[in-house]
């Protein structure tokens, strides 16, 4: 992780959340149909396995995405430079509507 934060790009930031996360509850829909057809089969141990992978999958999508978050608040704070008050108008104008958009931004959502 580079130790400078606002050097990343807030954009790409936002996308790999987006492009990981699914990824991830994508994996734990597979499971929960992999893990229903198991039971419906009559593969009780498979399916109980199954059901535990989508529930690891759906746990490490939420950790994903409230670490991406933080990241993406620990830029946000190192751009803003909170301590540095000779700041211009329009770069206070500019963080304004950043942290309307980050605000506006909800979680993908991945249905089963």
């Amino acid at each position: 992780m580079p130790t400078d934060l606002s050097s990343i790009d807030l954009a790409t930031l936002s996308a790999a959340q987006g492009v990981i996360v699914a990824a991830i509850r994508q994996r734990c829909c597979q499971w929960e149909q992999d893990s229903a057809d198991a039971a419906a089969d009559g593969r009780l141990s498979n399916a109980l396995m199954l059901e535990h992978w989508a529930f690891a999958a759906d746990l490490l999508a939420s950790v994903v995405s409230s670490e991406f978050s933080a990241l993406f608040g620990q830029t946000l704070d190192a751009r803003m430079n909170w301590s540095n008050a000779t700041r211009s108008v329009g770069d206070q104008l500019l963080d304004a509507l950043t942290l309307e958009v980050v605000a506006a931004q909800s979680e993908p959502v991945v249905q089963c």
